[in-house]
């Protein structure tokens, strides 16, 4: 009896594992039916009519514009990515808009909240008082005192570290708690810049960008007018000038696109230390104090240059403006302007509570749609991908110009590389949410609870052991790798059926596009940044001198080859730190290798199993992986919107994304035989 039931679940194990991989087929209608409309899917956007070696982003998505026009849409892009952030988004408003008993505690206060925001129309009587309320709290702002303000009781010092300690608002600098990016076993202080509205410096410093600033500026008197009843004209001179003040700030900041890694862009130094180099123009001791109401013996990572900046910026713009500023961006938070029609006040509240409450959602769409098979599905790619690059990085034949020693620590980080589903399922909500105070009718008085409360809880975790970071609403369509926790984040939104992953589909597909995401963040714990972390997530420079050498050197091979590219009429700008380009590269060499291995596998257990297909696509197996892998990458963006991308996105427009690492790569030349010089197998590669 014992042998025969352990026979049993060795069978049921068998099956189950390998159901989850793909190898054993179960007849399931409705997966047909989805395998089949993914298909068909995938046919529309393809132009056969396109020789896949001349150009094969044009033939895998050359039809993508005629089903998924941005501008026909009236989107500003569309693509995977925002199909998921739709689907997501479609979710999370029936989950709003739905009472079930499944409802924890928390559960119930976020819809409330939810409630309080479709109940602005009700506050709008009220809105402009509640905001008046909220800055007499730290004093005036000078745009509504007019002459009745007094610069000299103004100290922006104070002012900024009482809206921090209060409401966790930090506006021009704070100090802030984080996990030390170089020892994540410590917390440290971090001397904060000013968040950017329009996110890039290079947006306020480059004139082509004017009109995004234009924009900016017009946005602001907007709201002045239409919340304080500013006049029209006072309320455009104020705007404009305080976003000039946002742009001399700008101005101190470093290029993101230049910089390789976390320890370029910070100092790590005492308070005492920083306080002899800047007092008495900045206190640094009383703005932590102030902010934090204690003042701990921690150390400080702070920008000189960004201080040195802010300081001459202080001492060349009136009180008045950096007053204004200061008391805008605390009120701004609490700005919303309410739309003419109900579905437009719907969105807009789903856009204001994402900011806020991106891990409630998330955990409530895993609990709520059951994606614990999908989990194991992606658990499982992910530990072939891994294997496989351990596999390669062992080999004599492959990454040969990296040193054996190099190789060796390689390997053992890869080892160490978690991959997390992040769906907060041992995330304790209710004790963090258990002191929020929440309404259904008074969006104002539960914005202020909210932040009340985050601000004490960041001060209650000061002496706690340091968390990870929160990445909440910036990793909510899109895997990201977390170098300082040497570990791979998916969002639970990119295991929605039916887009990136399913276990209905060819395994090709599956490779082709999670398989290429996780394998690209797989390869950032190697590139221009991840070679400075260990398999801990520290700071370590475990790349050998020469390796690195040959690793910068083919580095630039990618800026030059990338910067020949040119998209609506101009050529890629250089761009030092390839560290995108290098994983979407390697990323998609070692997703391919990793499905090959898979595909060897299964054909050799069961060969009359595998189906490898997704009709009425034509093509099977490897060359289905590379068009998958195309498809991920096909998007139609508006003119406008492709301005603004290529000031703040470090990547390569998505056709390059494509052609760049395919035209790069021979496994694809080979399985589409494309001739030598042909567009995508160029002879320099």
């Amino acid at each position: 009896m014992f042998s025969f039931n352990l026979l049993c679940w060795g069978l049921f194990f068998y099956i189950l594992v390998n159901v989850v991989r793909g190898i054993l087929s179960v007849p399931n209608p409705l997966a047909e039916q989805n395998r089949l409309n993914k298909g068909q899917e995938m046919f529309r956007y393809m132009n056969l009519n396109v020789n896949p070696c001349d150009d094969f982003y044009e033939f895998a998505c050359g039809n993508w514009n005629t089903y998924n026009s941005a501008a026909a849409k009236k989107k500003s892009a569309t693509g995977l990515f925002h199909s998921l952030r739709e689907e997501r988004d479609h979710k999370i408003l029936l989950l709003m808009n739905t009472d079930e008993p499944r409802d924890t505690n928390v559960d119930k206060k976020i819809k409330n909240f939810y409630r309080s925001c479709m109940n602005l129309p009700n506050l709008k009587h009220v809105y402009t008082a509640k905001l008046l309320e909220i800055m007499a709290e730290f004093g005036q702002m000078p745009a509504m005192a007019g002459p009745l303000w007094d610069e000299r009781t103004f100290d922006w010092q104070t002012t900024v570290a009482a809206i921090a300690y209060k409401y966790g608002i930090v506006t021009v600098t704070g100090a802030e708690i984080s996990v030390d990016f170089a020892d994540n076993s410590k917390n440290r202080i971090y001397l904060s810049e000013q968040q950017l509205a329009l996110e890039s410096r290079d947006i306020y410093l480059n004139p082509a960008n004017a009109g995004f600033v234009k924009n900016y500026i017009n946005s602001i008197a907007n709201k002045l007018y239409i919340f304080l009843g500013l006049d029209k004209t006072v309320g455009l001179q104020v705007a404009t000038e305080m976003a000039q003040f946002e742009t001399n700030l700008a101005a101190g900041m470093a290029d993101s696109k230049k910089v390789n890694k976390l320890a370029d862009l910070y100092t790590l130094n005492t308070i005492e230390e920083i306080q002899h180099n800047v007092y008495p123009h900045l206190n640094v001791e009383k703005l932590v104090l102030e902010s934090l109401g204690v003042l701990p013996d921690f150390k400080v990572y702070w920008s000189p240059a960004y201080v040195k900046n802010l300081i001459r910026t202080l001492q060349q713009t009136p009180k008045r403006v950096v007053a204004n500023y200061i008391f805008y961006h605390l009120i701004d938070k609490f700005m919303l302007i309410i739309p003419e029609t109900q579905h437009q006040l719907q969105d807009m509240c789903l856009r204001q509570m994402k900011t806020y409450f991106s891990k409630n959602f998330d955990n409530m769409l895993y609990r709520k749609y059951n994606m614990d098979e999908t989990e194991q599905g992606v658990n499982v790619m992910w530990q072939d991908i891994k294997d496989t690059f351990i596999e390669a990085l062992k080999s004599p034949h492959q990454y040969s110009w990296i040193r054996p020693e190099t190789r060796s620590y390689a390997v053992e980080k890869i080892k160490a590389m978690k991959m997390e589903i992040v769906s907060y399922k041992n995330y304790d909500f209710e004790t963090v949410f258990k002191p929020f105070q929440v309404n259904s009718h008074d969006l104002v008085e539960n914005l202020k609870s909210l932040f009340s409360l985050g601000s004490k809880q960041k001060r209650s975790a000061i002496f706690a052991p340091p968390q990870p970071l929160d990445l909440s609403e910036r990793i909510a369509t899109t895997p990201v790798n977390v170098l300082i926790e040497n570990a791979v984040k998916v969002p639970v939104s990119i295991l929605q059926p039916n887009y990136a992953w399913d276990a209905s589909f060819a395994n090709a597909f599956n490779f082709g596009i999670l398989g290429a995401l996780l394998s690209h963040e797989l390869m950032h714990g190697l590139d221009v940044h991840g070679r400075h972390h260990d398999a801990q997530g520290n700071s370590l420079e475990w790349w050998d001198p020469e390796s690195s050498r040959d690793f910068n050197a083919r580095s630039q091979c990618f800026n030059s080859q990338y910067q020949k590219y040119i998209f609506h009429g101009h050529h890629l700008p250089d761009m030092p730190a390839q560290g995108e380009n290098i994983a979407d590269n390697g990323g998609v060499r070692l997703a391919y290798a990793a499905y090959v291995k898979w595909l060897q596998q299964a054909l050799a257990k069961n060969p009359r199993a595998v189906r490898e297909s997704m009709p009425p696509v034509s093509f099977t197996d490897r060359k289905l992986f590379f068009i998958s892998y195309a498809q991920l990458w096909c998007n139609d963006i508006t003119p406008a919107f492709r301005k603004y991308l290529a000031s703040v996105d470090n990547h390569v427009p998505d056709k390059f994304r494509v052609i760049g690492p395919l035209s790069n790569f021979d496994g694809f030349a080979q399985e589409f035989q494309c001739p030598k010089g042909s567009g995508m197998n160029p002879v320099q590669k």
